[in-house]
């Protein structure tokens, strides 16, 4: 059969029969990757198996096997990523959503001698609940600052124990399982994936979904302004341009009185606050009622004025007169 391998000489048939098995789901399933699961204890893995059944299907086999499989299907890229403790995944949902899935059902570990750190370890500070013992002097001479504080091992503030990239010893390894502190992390590690022709290695998969979206967003911001301002017709920027001529139109229309059910109630408005505008120039006298009310003029507020003016005068004229009066009587009483 076309695409089977047939077993020759001293090939072990289970052999023949486990690329045929993988070949055949290789082809049929519509998103295949390449998956490390080198140093994933056996529990570990069976929990992650567990979790994402029905999305993601593990098959794990030898590496020259998966290869051979690969070979002459139109996935055959992805041959140079399967190394030492390489599977292959199955499913359906596109290689984004498997990788997250993947990061998602990752759980905490120990440290063991020889690890790497992939980030650095932090001593946080507070008590550890541990009685005093050797460990506070091996802490301290490890650079963090421990103590003896109400009959339990203390830490004075945060430390770092080990830095990013630094490979664990045993030492350290045991000091952080007396604390309880798992720094490692344990899962599946997506390295490529292969979907409708394309090839998804891992440092495209590892994106930020928050960050992507903020610039996709900026992006179709950025774009719908650009089409906007340079009058350019998509389905996005239309209704924005329609908006703006039926303003400019409409303000067009009440500037040149052009009357229409739109502009009539503009028009209107305008033209009583143009005439109101007028009157405040025209003599009171001039406006009727309705006029005087509008422009808060009261009927009796000029002769009130008048009369105020009146009784000013007369006021001045009568101190006028008493000064003069009384000068006189001065000038009388110095010539006798």
């Amino acid at each position: 059969m076309k695409g089977r391998v047939a077993v020759k000489g001293d090939v072990a048939e289970w052999k023949a029969e486990e690329v045929n098995s993988l070949r055949d789901m290789i082809k049929s399933s519509p998103v295949v990757g390449v998956v490390e699961l080198q140093g994933i204890p056996a529990k570990q893995l069976q929990n992650i198996r567990e979790e994402l059944r029905g999305k993601v299907t593990f098959r794990m086999s030898k590496n020259k096997l998966m290869k051979i499989a690969l070979e002459k299907t139109e996935k055959e890229s992805l041959m140079d990523h399967i190394n030492a403790g390489a599977a292959f995944v199955f499913s359906n949902e596109n290689p984004f959503r498997i990788y997250r899935l993947l990061q998602k059902s990752k759980a905490p570990a120990p440290a063991k001698p020889g690890d790497v750190a992939k980030n650095d370890i932090i001593i946080p500070q507070g008590s550890t609940g541990l009685p005093p013992g050797p460990l506070v002097s091996e802490l301290q001479t490890l650079g963090v600052p421990a103590k003896i504080d109400k009959g339990t091992i203390s830490i004075e503030r945060d430390a770092v124990l080990v830095k990013h990239g630094e490979i664990i010893s045993k030492k350290i390894s045991d000091i952080l399982s007396q604390l309880k502190i798992e720094p490692m992390e344990v899962g599946a590690d997506l390295a490529a994936a292969y979907e409708n022709g394309l090839l998804f290695k891992r440092d495209v998969l590892t994106i930020d979904d928050a960050q992507t979206r903020s610039n996709i967003i900026k992006a179709f911001s950025n774009a719908l302004a650009l089409s906007f301002d340079r009058r350019i017709f998509t389905k996005q920027s239309v209704k924005l341009l329609i908006q703006q001529a039926t303003l400019k139109s409409k303000s067009l229309a009440i500037g040149a009185n052009i009357v229409s059910p739109e502009t009539i109630g503009p028009i209107m408005s305008k033209s009583v606050a143009q005439a109101l505008s007028l009157s405040k120039l025209l003599n009171g006298a001039a406006l009727d009622d309705e006029l005087k009310n509008k422009l808060n003029v009261s009927q009796s507020s000029a002769p009130a004025e008048t009369k105020v003016v009146e009784h000013k005068v007369e006021e001045n004229k009568d101190n006028k007169d008493k000064d003069g009066e009384a000068g006189l009587e001065g000038l009388g009483a110095l010539f006798g």
